[in-house]
């Protein structure tokens, strides 16, 4: 009876602990259109161990079997290193790409606004590099 007790005891008290643990927080992008029109957006990967979850509010797959998302979307590293490069289809708008989690009053700092921008992680960082490649 005791040791039935006691494992119970030990049962409830991990069951605690890991209901009061933080969740992980998601490392990646998010991507906006910089007007208030969406914009279409394709995103190549560079990296041989990069791997990402892609959210969008629309997508659909071209007959070269690229993968075109409509903003806003977000990109979600969920394991390795490498570099992403997102690409706006049309170039009469330009994408506002930000880390996710950023504050509104930070992403004037943080964010990057252009028609291609790369982001990068390096190992196993949590958090990414963004680099504006064409305005």
């Amino acid at each position: 009876m005791r040791t039935r007790r006691a494992s119970f005891s030990i049962a409830l008290v991990i069951a605690l602990a890991m209901s009061c643990s933080e969740p992980r927080s998601e490392v990646g992008v998010d991507v906006f259109s910089s007007d208030t029109m969406p914009a279409r957006f394709v995103v190549d990967l560079k990296g041989s161990t990069l791997v990402i979850a892609l959210r969008s509010n629309n997508f659909y797959m071209q007959r070269d079997k690229s993968l075109v998302l409509e903003t806003p979307g977000t990109l979600i590293i969920q394991k390795g290193a490498g570099t992403a490069t997102i690409t706006a289809l049309d170039t009469a708008h330009r994408l506002a790409v930000q880390p996710i989690g950023t504050p509104p009053d930070s992403d004037d700092i943080l964010g990057v606004v252009g028609r291609r921008i790369t982001m990068t992680r390096a190992g196993e960082d949590r958090r990414v590099k963004l680099e504006l490649l064409k305005k």
